[in-house]
């Protein structure tokens, strides 16, 4: 972080806020970024196409592109499928990393930016295995370790090497059609940057990034002229936490930690907006833009008279979705003598352990694991009630369809969806989170309800999940993007290294509920100082939160600025023994480019309620819990 202004001069002098151009849905390029396109496709990928197909049928974008980077992929076969489906049109543009730099001559393969490469370049080594007819992969023969993979053109001819070099570490090489080495990578997410930055030509245009792997990088690219928006499908909080202050997961700890440099971060719940907003960001960039259902799965008169006891659960069967909860839950109603059947709809690794459950349950004849099926909304129809344990969810699209479908859903309290979804009583139950036998005393209870009872809920249910239908979701979108402008990035110049920021005075006051942090900096500029935030980053865990500024001074005697930041004890309240480094950062910087903070010389330990503000050995400001 350099303490200067970054700004924009207009005519006179004087120094302004940049304007971005605005956008839309409409009169724009889209360009929608996966990982790749399984055969079996989960509920982010559904959404994203769902999506891509509501920007077609009620906006008018300029051209719709879905980007890919997985080496496995056979992107014809797989958009010809997609087309003969029905789930994507045959006007998308499907275009996979590898295919694309397959296909490119030396003059284009030359518009990838990067490094010289450097020499020399080790030559193949270890046991090779052919992954695809263009990706070679090669391990240690002691070992079994990757320690080079071959990405090979059509004609078998050498198109990139991602090498561990023993001297250099990781490198990305790029060779020309001719074999020669054109241009080099040392990390992975400079390499796909790269690509992304030579192939978003188009403008205006806008790139969604639905998947968690792409999100992680993406947001380094700093000299954009695209819009760069982040579409949370899940949860960003590992388990177990027991509020908002816990840990990201570990697939999303880049991505969170530069949150503020996405144009707009959408949501699905208002649980989730919180969240978020708990770890400190402002949320300026939020916005709820759910997930779809798809057009027809909302019934306008549902079946009212149904089994009370027939459940459906549609969920893929990975451990992440717990059925083994409803399962038990099933057993408990049988030994009391309530009779409930559950059918779950999905596939998955969980099978083996699902059906040695049902087994030893004895449960046969109450419980069904019957796959994938064509007929999902008929069952939901003649379903009476459906369950959801997950361990998280972000908005479950299962839920939303099983309640269009007339279905009262009885789910725990997963984060995030039910709170967003379901009014307790009205139209479904909600029950504590991980509590088997809570789940299985409210489905007790919903069955000996009468039908005069359960016929209003049925409607409610069914009335609750309209505005997740795909025209207003895409008003949604509409809305979100016509209202957004390009964020002013800061420029992302390396400052791994840079030094620790001089505090000349630092105290750490008790206040109600926290600590006011107050610090005076000399050779601060004041557009700067205004803006600065204090990082708090845990040490071992990956928890973090932000603190804005509370109050700024300035000393005109000694030139030094006085800033004070009020810190929260409720934000450690769920890293028990956790030691805390502190910085001072830029919002929209690289999370790389904050600052820790050198304590004067005659800073001493000061301890504030259950905290611990002290001088590490090499004389940083971190704090830890009261010895």
């Amino acid at each position: 972080m350099r303490l200067r202004a970054r700004t924009t001069p207009n005519g006179s002098g004087e120094d302004v806020e940049p304007v971005g151009p605005a956008f839309g849905t409409d009169a724009v390029h889209v360009y929608n970024v996966l990982w790749g396109i399984p055969e079996s496709m989960g509920g982010m990928t559904t959404a994203a196409l769902r999506r891509i197909r509501s920007f077609q049928n009620y906006g008018s974008p300029l051209s719709q592109t879905i980007h890919t980077f997985s080496p496995r992929m056979d992107t014809d076969e797989i958009r010809d499928r997609l087309i003969a489906q029905g789930k994507m049109r045959d006007d998308v543009e499907l275009v996979n990393i590898w295919q694309d730099l397959r296909g490119r001559s030396e003059a284009e393969l030359a518009r990838l930016e990067g490094e010289p490469p450097r020499m020399p370049i080790p030559d193949e080594d270890g046991e090779l295995e052919n992954i695809t007819p263009f990706y070679d992969v090669f391990r240690n023969s002691r070992t079994g370790r990757v320690i080079r993979r071959n990405y090979l053109r059509g004609d078998g001819s050498l198109l990139l090497a991602d090498i561990e070099d023993p001297k250099l570490g990781r490198r990305f090489i790029l060779h020309s059609p001719a074999g020669e080495p054109m241009v080099e990578w040392r990390r992975p997410r400079d390499f796909y940057n790269a690509w992304i930055t030579a192939t978003v030509t188009t403008s205006p245009a806008v790139v969604i990034v639905d998947d968690k792997k792409v999100s992680e990088f993406i947001h380094e690219i700093s000299d954009r002229d695209f819009a760069l928006i982040l579409f949370l499908h899940g949860s960003h909080l590992s388990h177990p936490w027991n509020g908002n202050h816990g840990q990201p997961l570990r697939a999303r700890t880049d991505t969170m930690r530069n949150f503020d440099r996405f144009d707009i971060v959408g949501v699905q719940t208002q649980q989730q907006a919180e969240a978020i907003r708990a770890m400190g960001f402002s949320g300026e960039n939020i916005r709820l833009l759910t997930g779809e259902l798809p057009q027809g799965s909302v019934v306008s008169d549902p079946p009212m008279e149904r089994d009370m006891g027939n459940a459906v659960m549609v969920a893929n069967l990975i451990d992440l979705k717990r059925i083994e909860h409803p399962i038990r839950a099933v057993a408990k109603l049988r030994d009391s003598g309530t009779a409930v059947s559950l059918t779950v709809l999905g596939e998955g690794p969980a099978r083996p352990k699902l059906e040695t459950l049902i087994d030893e349950l004895d449960l046969n004849d109450r419980v069904q694991l019957p796959g994938y099926v064509n007929n999902v909304h008929e069952q939901l129809t003649s379903a009476s009630f459906s369950t959801l344990t997950s361990t998280s969810e972000g908005l479950p699209l299962s839920l939303l369809e099983a309640m269009g479908a007339g279905c009262v859903p009885i789910v725990y309290d997963i984060t995030y969806g039910p709170r967003d979804l379901i009014d307790q009583g009205v139209n479904g139950f909600i029950t504590p989170w991980s509590d088997t036998d809570a789940l299985a005393d409210q489905i007790e209870r919903f069955v000996s309800l009468e039908s005069g009872e359960v016929e209003p809920m049925r409607r409610a249910a069914v009335k609750s999940v309209d505005r997740y239908l795909p025209e207003a979701g895409y008003r949604r979108w509409q809305k979100a993007l016509g209202e957004m402008r390009l964020t002013n990035l800061p420029d992302s110049a390396d400052t791994k290294s840079a030094q620790s920021i001089e505090a000349k005075k630092l105290t750490c006051t008790p206040i109600a509920g926290g600590t006011r942090i107050e610090l005076e900096i000399d050779g601060i500029h004041q557009s700067i100082a205004e803006t600065l935030e204090l990082v708090a980053a845990g040490r071992k865990l990956s928890t973090f939160f932000i603190n804005e500024l509370s109050e700024i001074s300035f000393r005109r005697f000694g030139h030094r600025t006085v800033l004070a930041f009020d810190v929260d004890d409720e934000s450690f309240s769920e890293s028990a023994n956790e030691t805390f480094d502190i910085y001072l950062r830029r919002p929209h910087d690289l999370w790389s480019s904050k600052r820790r903070i050198s304590t004067p010389k005659r800073f001493h330990v000061t301890t504030v309620t259950a905290s611990e503000w002290y001088a590490t050995k090499h004389g940083n400001l971190s704090v830890r819990p009261r010895k």
